[in-house]
């Protein structure tokens, strides 16, 4: 013999099912919050791990002795490159270079000269001939007239002109510009945070 339902159980068993399927997305929307939540953290930890470790980039060259140098063993500095002619407004630029080895120069190569034409600015010059036994080196910055520079006297050799996060990178190599980039990582980090990782229950 078939059991049937009464119209009050039936009423009550689609209650039962509403109820349980109601309870079900809720549980899932809260599941759905709670991973969320977790994603945005994980992506806030690594974004603090990249600043954390540029912050330490730019702060190696102020606490070691040379302070010209990062710890990839290039430095950034203001120098007049020798892409201009002389006879016209001379600009400075931004520009990378490694730590002057005599090994490592010929000719065609470029230095940094300090004071070319009395004046206390670096310029970028070519070298035009190498004279390691008398410990000199001619250099030229417009390829026509030549200069002897002593080799004890190059501290530096052109690597090319810095690029936009040589120009940062150079800025923050002197204490102002270090407090200023570190103020602004802290900012960033900190408005990051507070948007969207430390939110508010709404009600």
């Amino acid at each position: 013999m078939t059991d049937f339902m009464t119209t009050d159980e039936l009423i009550l068993q689609l209650k039962k099912q509403k109820n349980s399927n109601i309870g079900e997305k809720v549980q899932l929307e809260k599941t759905k919050r709670i991973r969320k939540k977790i994603n945005k953290k994980t992506i806030f930890k690594i974004v603090t791990g990249i600043a954390f470790l540029h912050i330490l980039f730019i702060t190696l060259p102020l606490v070691l002795p040379n302070r010209a140098i990062n710890v990839l063993g290039y430095a950034n500095m203001i120098a007049i490159p020798n892409t201009q002619e002389l006879d016209t407004e001379l600009y400075q630029r931004v520009v990378t270079v490694h730590p002057f080895k005599l090994e490592d120069i010929e000719v065609g190569d470029k230095v940094i000269v300090y004071g070319r034409y009395s004046t206390s600015a670096y310029w970028v010059e070519t070298v035009v001939e190498i004279r390691e036994e008398l410990g000199e080196i001619d250099t030229s910055f417009d390829g026509f007239i030549r200069y002897t520079v002593q080799i004890e006297d190059l501290d530096f050799t052109f690597v090319r002109e810095s690029s936009f996060l040589g120009v940062i990178y150079f800025t923050s190599s002197n204490l102002r510009g270090y407090l200023v980039m570190l103020s602004t990582h802290v900012l960033i980090l900190g408005l990051v945070h507070y948007f969207f990782i430390n939110e508010k229950k709404k009600k």
